[in-house]
């Protein structure tokens, strides 16, 4: 038997040998392709990063996202096609080129455990395993989170799935995971893509994308680009985020997804609920088109509480905070979206496609307040850990806030092969809107005898005695009522057009070269009414207070009775004239944070993609020009009387126009099938949020808040290197160390009692550029199966992340302290204990972020932290059939909270209390 199989392969050399040299010949040079695509049938996809090579040439190629492999000029003959993966059991299959066109090979591989016995995978573990092979293929360092086989990501949503991943940590709003942070940078500073295309950006105070209003259920895939190449766009500092939503070309066969469930949130003691189907299919002769519809829809509830002792202030005895703030949230957040992908694909050289998608995010919040100004007479220390004020104030607040967020993205395009070039056209049109029809502010104020004494042995100081008329409605009098609403509405036209020709003869080589014009349009227009009373009105006369005070803090204060937004209003809608519009004030709110912006940016690139044998260069520059006009209103206390007038407030336009050239280079070296070592240089911007830079202002329980026009766009360098180790399909081992240098880096500055255009305030806060910062640090990653384990705990597994960053910043004024970056974590872990046997799975997971620097002071005295955060979940599974599975989840079960500090964890300024929210549901694939 091997006499026989050593001599056919003999013959079938000398068969390719005798075809090869006839090529030789002069007139007689015969060359075709070879090409197929690589499927795995039990998960009914194509299999991406798998090294497809023929027997007696030195240059493999490896497949594509789709599965497809080419391999060009090839000399007609028979020849064996090898196809390898890590996991995979190791394909041959016998091919014959002809003298000219092309010839194909699909070949189907299977899963394989360590023993070599052939496997099927389900749930969880299809996640892992698509995660794994997307990362593998890449030709940049990145972190992949994929759906399941039921296209289920492994978190009910898009950034708390990231966030398990090396070096991501998350920004909470509401104990939701939102804002991605990558390697400790701003999520302003990352570029987020749907499908490869711009996304429109909602939100008036930044650049950043809010990741949970896109459901979980419309994504296929999360591809976080931690170094990127010059076709990415350069607004990359932190990273690019590319959400990739699915195609009927994803699978081999028709898919139909639903899923359903029930959410029970602990603290607002209120069930919500959400459900989802997907349906994609193909269709048409030999199935060249496709289409999949998708649509989500979730609602949940919310209640947490706040308790924020704030402007902590030195004063020789004892250091002690100046003002007590309480807040009492209820929320409930909806959610709604859709999506449509239709695909073309006539031949193997011609691809049309639209991808639709359509996101709302809607939020709910009422906020019953209690602040107390404590700090207005004489200060004694009764005794040690104490401080007594002789004098203070207090307010009664309530605030309605409803906002709506939609975003809309439509991308047609096409990728069109012609012989050894690729044509890919694509526009895109983006929309988003944050619309807030109602952000209502109710105060009743109290006069200032209301005395105080707190205990200061606690980080968050409790009261030991305090006047009884601070619970007493009818020590409040209205002070205002301030009514805003806001439009924000974005719209975005990007046209990209991008060439590509591989070199004939190099397998795996290509020049590529791109442009890029995207046009954005942004107006914010924020309208508010100031009224005061025309004759003093009380809380209690009122009568909207509640009989119950409001449980707060499990008793640790006295919040007092709680406030009837819409019974104040209604009290005052029945007495026409008790209030009246503060014109001037309306006038100067009406204007402050209102701006236009029209942003243009040109873009260029070239660069080669090298293949050598198993050494990937990726090399290039990207250009980008950026053209700003911005116009708002400036604030300026013109006659230097301290008082605003109408006359004060005055329209401004300003201008940027500014030009980055970026060099970029990649090496990716295949060591073996199952190692690969990375390396990048990478130069990247970040350009200034937009109401950073201009010159809005806005002032709010005498905390204000202004732009800066004169700030300077952000400049990183960054230096990467990466090891990757694959001994199984869904088993990696990585470590990656990480240098950013970062110019110009923008940074909060606080400064306290202080005015800002004739305003007096407690504290401003402005964002000012840094000189420059750096960050350096590691990446360690475990994912793998515990099989050698006894039976039954050989369905355990683990998947493990560390990060260690070091960081530092040189600040205006600072020089000579030694402070981290801002938002930079020190320490991050993930780690989590999953058991998979059968048809039963079930997961723990912890995810800690260290300490973080989040706002500048004058001095250290002044700096604000976000204290360090710990969060269990977990979720436990059972497929009842191959097609049916039912879940239950656990998110926040161990109750953490959101804190942040002023200079020491001693003093905290926000201590926000959350509870755990759990899920019961199932998913069904048809």
């Amino acid at each position: 038997m091997r006499s026989h199989a050593m001599f056919s392969r003999r013959l079938l050399l000398a068969r390719a040998v005798i075809l090869t040299s006839a090529a030789s010949v002069p007139g007689l040079a015969l060359a075709a392709d070879l090409q197929g695509v690589v499927t795995n049938p039990a998960l009914s996809r194509p299999v991406s990063g798998a090294r497809v090579s023929i027997e007696g040439t030195a240059q493999p190629v490896w497949t594509d996202e789709g599965g497809r492999y080419r391999l060009t000029g090839i000399a007609p003959g028979v020849y064996n096609v090898h196809i390898d993966l890590s996991g995979y059991k190791p394909f041959v299959g016998a091919v014959t080129v002809p003298a000219e066109g092309a010839a194909t090979l699909d070949a189907e591989i299977q899963l394989v455990e360590a023993d070599g016995n052939e496997i099927v995978v389900l749930g969880s573990r299809v996640s892992r395993l698509l995660s794994v092979e997307r990362k593998r293929a890449l030709p940049t360092i990145s972190d992949v989170v994929s759906a399941d086989t039921i296209g289920q990501l492994p978190d009910y949503n898009t950034a708390q799935a990231l966030q398990r991943l090396p070096g991501i940590s998350v920004e909470t709003d509401q104990g939701e995971p939102r804002y991605v942070v990558v390697r400790g940078v701003d999520p302003n500073l990352n570029q987020v893509t749907v499908d490869g295309n711009l996304v429109g950006i909602p939100e008036a105070e930044g650049r950043r994308v809010a990741l949970d209003t896109i459901p979980s259920d419309l994504v296929a895939a999360i591809e976080v680009v931690k170094a990127v190449t010059p076709d990415y766009d350069a607004n990359a500092v932190g990273g690019s985020i590319n959400i990739v939503t699915p195609t009927a070309f994803d699978r081999t066969e028709d898919f139909f997804f639903v899923s359903g469930k029930t959410s029970y949130s602990d603290a607002a003691d209120k069930f919500g609920f959400s459900g989802s189907a997907t349906y994609g299919t193909k269709f048409g002769a030999d199935d060249q088109f496709g289409i999949v519809l998708a649509a989500s829809y979730s609602k949940r509830f919310i209640h947490s509480q706040l308790a924020g002792p704030r402007g902590w202030t030195d004063f020789g005895e004892e250091t002690a905070p100046t003002s007590i703030v309480l807040y009492d949230y209820r929320i409930m957040r909806e959610r709604i979206g859709a999506l449509a992908n239709l695909d073309w694909r006539p031949n193997d050289k011609t691809r049309f496609y639209v991808r639709t998608i359509y996101n709302e995010y809607t939020d709910e919040e009422e906020r019953d307040q209690f602040n107390w100004e404590l700090a207005r007479g004489t200060r004694t220390f009764p005794a040690e850990d104490q401080v007594s004020w002789s004098r203070g104030r207090a307010t009664r607040e309530f605030r309605q806030n409803n906002q709506t967020q939609k975003l809309y993205n439509i991308s047609p395009g096409t990728e069109l092969t012609f012989g050894d070039m690729q044509l890919d056209l694509n526009y895109t049109y983006a929309r988003a809107q944050e619309h807030t029809p109602v952000r209502d502010d109710i105060e009743f104020r109290s006069v200032d005898t209301l005395y105080s004494t707190l205990d200061l042995t606690k980080p968050s100081p409790t009261f030991v005695s305090y006047n009884p008329a601070a619970l007493d409605p009818a020590a409040y009098p209205l002070r205002r009522i301030r009514m805003r609403s806001e439009e924000i509405d974005e719209d975005l036209n990007a046209f990209r057009a991008d060439l590509r020709y591989d070199i004939p003869g190099m397998e795996g080589t290509f020049l590529k070269v791109g442009a890029k014009f995207t046009d954005r349009k942004k107006h914010r227009d924020n309208r508010q009414s100031l009224q005061t009373p025309s004759a003093a009105v009380t809380f209690a006369d009122t009568g909207t207070y509640s009989a119950e005070h409001i449980p707060f803090f499990d008793g640790v204060y006295d919040f007092g009775p709680g406030m009837d937004y819409q019974g104040v209003l209604d009290y005052f809608a029945a007495r026409p004239g008790s209030l009246v519009l503060d014109e001037t004030a309306t006038y100067i709110n009406d204007h402050s944070l209102d701006y236009d912006i029209h942003e243009k940016i040109y873009a260029g690139y070239g660069m080669a993609n090298v293949q050598l044998g198993d050494l990937t260069v990726i090399g290039g520059v990207r250009v980008e020009k950026t053209k700003g006009d911005y116009s708002a209103f400036a604030i300026r206390d013109t006659d230097g009387d301290g008082t605003l007038e109408t006359s004060d407030i005055v329209p401004i336009a300003l201008g940027t126009n500014y030009t980055d050239v970026l060099p970029s280079l990649h090496l990716n070296y295949r060591i073996r099938p199952d190692l690969i070592a990375r390396a990048a240089w990478t130069n990247t911007i970040g350009r200034p949020n937009y109401d950073a830079q201009v010159p809005t202002f806005e002032e709010e329980d005498g905390s204000g808040a202004a732009g800066n026009p004169s700030l300077a766009p952000y400049k990183a360098m960054g230096l990467d290197v990466s090891l990757e180790y694959y001994p199984g399909a869904d088993t990696l081992v990585s470590l990656a160390a990480f240098y950013k240098k970062i110019k110009n880096p923008i940074f909060t500055r606080t400064i306290y009692d202080t005015s800002f255009a004739g305003v007096p305030l407690l504290s401003l806060s402005q964002p000012q550029n840094a000189d420059s910062g750096e960050l350096k640090g590691l990446e360690l990653g475990v994912q793998k199966r515990l099989t050698f384990l006894p039976q039954p705990l050989d369905g355990l597994g683990v998947s493990l992340n560390g990060t260690f960053v070091d960081s530092s910043v040189d600040v205006p004024g600072r020089e000579s302290e030694d402070l981290p970056f801002f938002r930079q974590s020190k320490w991050l872990f993930n780690a989590a204990l999953f058991y998979e046997k059968g048809p039963f799975e079930a997961k723990v997971a912890v995810t800690f972020r260290d300490d973080y620097l989040t706002g500048i002071g004058a001095n250290a005295a002044g700096d604000t932290y976000v204290k360090a955060r710990t969060v269990i979940d977990a979720r436990a599974a059972y497929r009842v059939t191959d097609r049916i599975e039912v879940f239950v989840s656990g998110a926040n079960l161990n109750d953490a909270s959101a804190v942040i500090y002023q200079a020491t964890p001693r003093q905290l300024v926000s201590d926000e209390v959350y509870s755990y929210t759990v899920d019961f549901g199932v998913n069904v694939r048809f």
